[in-house]
């Protein structure tokens, strides 16, 4: 079942348009913001951690129905729409096909406003070229999302899209959020840098990985792109060249993609999953 959610949660992202207040993030946002007068719960909202458990009670709620219900057609439906929901992130999508057109049409300047507009799909406050960004978004919006729910199955999702797209809540440090964040995407990075030595070059990506394992950058960005780069040659072929390391970037996530589809299968009819 696991297997079919998720390749027919991909199918419907491609080929199915999702109203923008039908997603993951949109409905957690709308829930943050519910409030209730006259009773506790407003003051009890005014915490961080109030606010935090406050976000995660749709996940937990829908996850533990379904649950209850021990219906396989409906933890199948519902762990379909999980995952469509989680991974929708169109603005990326319609940045990068700008992006390609603009530099293939000589556009320098919308070039530049498509590049600013996928750092802020991919929520980076830093400038980064291109191919680190298209990693930092498959990883947050796509990949992540598809380790959770092998591991975890509906609750993971929820729970991982719902930390990854609620405000920052109140009375709550940047750096502590932060370092939330960086925990729940250490895992996923680790996991999809292992598929890059497996389908890009592995003696020169192994050294990298191994240190990323043992925290070496410090931050997931650098370790992902660090590796990534090992494995793959992401320079440009020419100095005016804009489109080739997009272009390897994105072939080289659709090669890891389909390798962990590959072990999913493979994992599901060995009875393991």
């Amino acid at each position: 079942m696991q297997l079919l959610a998720i390749i027919l949660a991909y199918a419907l992202e491609r080929t199915v348009t999702v109203g923008k207040n039908w997603h993951w993030r949109r409905l957690v946002l709308r829930w943050q913001h519910l409030e209730f007068e006259h009773t506790g719960l407003k003051e009890w909202k005014q915490n961080g951690l109030g606010q935090l458990v406050w976000a995660l009670i749709p996940a937990f709620l829908i996850a533990f129905v379904v649950a209850l219900s021990g219906n396989l057609l409906l933890h199948f439906i519902v762990g379909t729409a999980a995952i469509v929901l989680s991974i929708q992130c169109p603005q990326a999508r319609i940045a990068y096909k700008e992006y390609l057109d603009s530099a293939n049409a000589g556009d320098a300047a919308q070039t530049a406003e498509a590049l600013r507009q996928l750092r802020l799909a991919s929520g980076r406050t830093d400038a980064a070229p291109v191919h680190d960004l298209l990693l930092w978004i498959h990883l947050r919006q796509y990949f992540a999302v598809l380790l959770y729910y092998v591991l975890f199955g509906i609750v993971g999702v929820l729970v991982y899209a719902t930390l990854r797209d609620m405000r920052r809540p109140r009375r709550t440090s940047s750096i502590n959020w932060q370092r939330a964040q960086f925990m729940i995407d250490w895992l996923p990075t680790r996991v999809m840098t292992l598929g890059f030595l497996l389908v890009g070059n592995f003696s020169k990506a192994a050294g990298a990985w191994l240190s990323s394992v043992g925290n070496i950058p410090g931050d997931n960005f650098s370790a992902l792109t660090k590796i990534a780069a090992a494995a793959e040659n992401l320079e440009p072929e020419s100095s005016d060249d804009v489109t080739s390391t997009a272009l390897t970037t994105v072939a080289l996530l659709k090669r890891n993609l389909l390798l962990f589809i590959v072990f999913i299968a493979v994992f599901t009819i060995s009875g393991w999953l």
